[in-house]
C-alpha cells in the first residue's frame, strides 16, 4: 500500500486490509455535496456506508487518506477495479450541498500536489482520460462508466477549474510534458451532465422534445457525443423512437437518425446515443415518440427520470 506523505492517515478498517489490490492508473476527482472536513468524511465512510474514497480534502486544503492507493476504493463504479488489475484513485472534496461551488484556492493546491505525487509514485500518465479505462486524470462525471446511474459531480465551476488550473498545474509541476500519445488533449472536452426526475407524459405517435435540465442540451460547440438515458412506464411491446436533432437559428432543423427501443414489463430503461458536428448558432436537442402495440390504445407512456450525458468540444 502507498500512503501520500502530505495527508493525515485515517485508515478505514476492515476495507483497507480486506479489499483487493489494484494497480493505480487513474486519478478521479469528486465533490461530496457536503461541507465536510476530512475527519467528517472519514467518519461517514466508517459509520454510514460501505463505500469510500482514497482521499478527502476540506475547504481549507486539509487532506486525509483512508485507504492505500494500491487498494481498491469504491467511489468510481467500474473504475474501482478492473479484471486486468488496474483501478482508479479517488478523492472526495468538500463542497456546498448542491456541489455547484468552485474549489477554493487551498483545495486546488492540495489536489495538484496529490496529482503530482500519483504521477511520481504510480506513473499515472499526464493526460486527461480519453475513455473510461484510459490511464490519466479526470473528474467523476467525465465518463458514464464511472458512476452507477449518472452524476453531475463535480459541478460546472469545478470542471472548468480542472481544465484550466488543476490539470495544467499537475502537468507543470510534474515536469511540464503531457503524454505525447494524447494529442487531442490540447482541446479538453466539456462534459454534458443533466438529470431530471420530473414526470413527462408521452401521448402516442407525437414527437416530444425533452427538457433535461434545459432543452438545448449542447450549444456553442463544434462536435459532440451524447446519450439520453430514460426511465419510463409503458405497456410491454410498445415502441420508443428517439433522435437527436440540430435546431438552427432560422427555425429550421437537421434530424439525426432514429433509434428504436422496445418497452418491457414494469419500468423500461432506454438509451439513445448520437455523435456529430454542429455549425455556429445551432443547438443540440433530443426528442422521442411512443407507439403502443394497438392503434386503438390512446394511453400515454410516462417518463419518470431522464439523464443526458456526453462530451462536446468548442
Amino acid at each position: 500500500m502507498a500512503w501520500y506523505p502530505g495527508a493525515q492517515k485515517l485508515e478505514l478498517q476492515p476495507e483497507s486490509d480486506a479489499q483487493e489490490a489494484i494497480r493505480p492508473t487513474q486519478f478521479i476527482l469528486h465533490s461530496i455535496a457536503a461541507p465536510w472536513t476530512p475527519q467528517r468524511t472519514y467518519e461517514y465512510w466508517r459509520d454510514s456506508t460501505n463505500l469510500e474514497s482514497h482521499f478527502g480534502v476540506g475547504f481549507d486544503g486539509s487532506c486525509a487518506q483512508f485507504i492505500g492507493t494500491q487498494t481498491r476504493a469504491d467511489a468510481n463504479y467500474r473504475a474501482n477495479a478492473r479484471p486486468d488489475g488496474t483501478g482508479a484513485v479517488s478523492v472526495e472534496t468538500a463542497s456546498n450541498l448542491d456541489a455547484t461551488d468552485p474549489w477554493t484556492p487551498a483545495q486546488i493546491e492540495t489536489l495538484i500536489k496529490i496529482g503530482v505525487w500519483l504521477h511520481q509514485q504510480h506513473d499515472i500518465p499526464l493526460r486527461i482520460c480519453r475513455t473510461a479505462d484510459d490511464p490519466g486524470y479526470g473528474y467523476h462525471r467525465l465518463h458514464a462508466a464511472w458512476s452507477t446511474s449518472g452524476t453531475n459531480c463535480p459541478g460546472d465551476a469545478r470542471v472548468q477549474q480542472f481544465r484550466e488550473a488543476i490539470f495544467p498545474g499537475i502537468v507543470a509541476r510534474a515536469g511540464g510534458q503531457r503524454d505525447p500519445q494524447s494529442p487531442q488533449e490540447t482541446v479538453v472536452p466539456f462534459a454534458l451532465g443533466e438529470y431530471t426526475g420530473a414526470t413527462l407524459s408521452l401521448p402516442p405517435n407525437v414527437w416530444t422534445t425533452l427538457t433535461v435540465g434545459r432543452q438545448d442540451l449542447i450549444s456553442g460547440a463544434q462536435s459532440y457525443t451524447a446519450t439520453a438515458f430514460l426511465t419510463l412506464k409503458a405497456k410491454p411491446g410498445g415502441v420508443l423512437q428517439g433522435r437527436f436533432y440540430h435546431q438552427k437559428a432560422d427555425g429550421s432543423r437537421w434530424d439525426g437518425p432514429i433509434v428504436e427501443r422496445i418497452c418491457t414489463e414494469g419500468s423500461s430503461f432506454a438509451d439513445f446515443t448520437h455523435a456529430g458536428s454542429i455549425s455556429s448558432g445551432e443547438t443540440v436537442r433530443f426528442e422521442i415518440t411512443y407507439a403502443p402495440t394497438s392503434a386503438l390504445d390512446t394511453a400515454p407512456a410516462t417518463i419518470t427520470a431522464a439523464r443526458a450525458r456526453g462530451l462536446y468540444w468548442k
